[in-house]
Parts: C-alpha cells; structure tokens; sequence
C-alpha cells in the first residue's frame, strides 16, 4: 500500500482502526515540521520544543482512538497548543521570541532588514494570546480558519477576526520603525 497517496483521514483511520505504524509515521511526517516550529514559537528552546514534540507525538499516538471524525490537522494543533500552554503555565512566565527563532548573519545585525524583523518578532510577541495564536496557526502553520477554529475551540468567523485584529496590531506597531527607517 502506497501511503503517500492516502488523506489524512484515510491515514488516521488505518492508524486508529488498525494500529497501523507505518501510517502513522507517514501522517505524522507530514506535520512534524510544522508541529515542532510551532512549539518552538510558544516554548522558545530547541530543547523545550524537541520535549514537547516528542510528548505530543507519543500522546497522538496514545489518543488515536479519542479522535473522531474532522481534521486531523486541527485535532493535532489543538493537542500541541494545550502542551506548550500547559507547559507554559508551569513555567510561571512567558517567554519572549528569541533571535533563535529566525537565524541572522552577523553582518546583517545593523541592516534594516534586521532591525525590521526584530521589530515584526516584538510586535507578534507582544500580542495578546489569543490573537498570537490565531495569526500564528495561519501564517506559520498555514491552517484553513475552519482548522486554527477547531483548534482553538472558537467559531470560523471568530477565526477570521483575531488574525485580522492581530495583523492590524502588528500595522500600529510596525508603523513607528518604519517610519524611523525612511
């Protein structure tokens, strides 16, 4: 059987229904990339984000059967964003963005492409949270707004407003450096 070819859901069911390795793999390959970008943003450590990576992975697993019929895209990030906030609240503060995140080169460090990217990091960092992972699961994770709804357990039209509302904050903010770099 050629899983590649196979949906997510058709992948899913295999894994569920049939304890299916290989599918798994092949699902979770799909997503692994993203996933552990994402964790990466919330957590700030490669190797926070490595842990929490490897506990939602082992827990998608272990949960397979909890999963019932929608997207498995929006079912996983739900299940990371759970993680890396619980994880979070354990931690007793937020943690800022970090130069980690987007590697510079040192030339670069006084050039305004650098101090513009510092600045947008600053801007979505100092976003409130539910309006940071709203934009987030969009444009980093490249979710549909029905998936970023189901994840974040809010309607599709709620969706659509917190990243509108996030990308107009990030505008405000932005508007001042830029203006400085003219």
């Amino acid at each position: 059987m050629t899983y590649t070819l196979l949906s997510d859901e058709e992948l899913f069911a295999l894994v569920r229904d049939g304890n299916d390795e290989l599918a798994y793999r092949t699902l979770f390959k799909r997503y692994d990339k993203r996933v552990y970008a994402y964790c990466l943003r919330a957590l700030g450590s490669h190797d926070d984000a490595q842990d929490m990576f490897q506990t939602i992975s082992l827990t998608v697993f272990d949960k397979r059967s909890s999963f019932s019929d929608g997207s498995f895209a929006a079912w996983l990030f739900t299940i990371a964003r759970n993680f890396c906030l619980k994880a979070l609240r354990g931690r007793k503060h937020t943690t800022e963005l970090t130069d980690d995140i987007l590697p510079v080169e040192e030339e670069e460090t006084h050039s305004q492409d650098f101090l513009l990217r510092q600045a947008l990091h600053k801007a979505i960092g100092s976003l409130p949270q539910e309006f940071r992972e709203a934009l987030e699961l969009k444009y980093f994770e490249d979710l549909p707004y029905e998936d970023i709804a189901k994840a974040l357990d809010i309607t599709v039209s709620l969706a659509k407003v917190r990243v509108f509302r996030a990308k107009k904050m990030i505008q405000q903010s932005m508007s001042t450096i830029i203006d400085e770099l003219r």
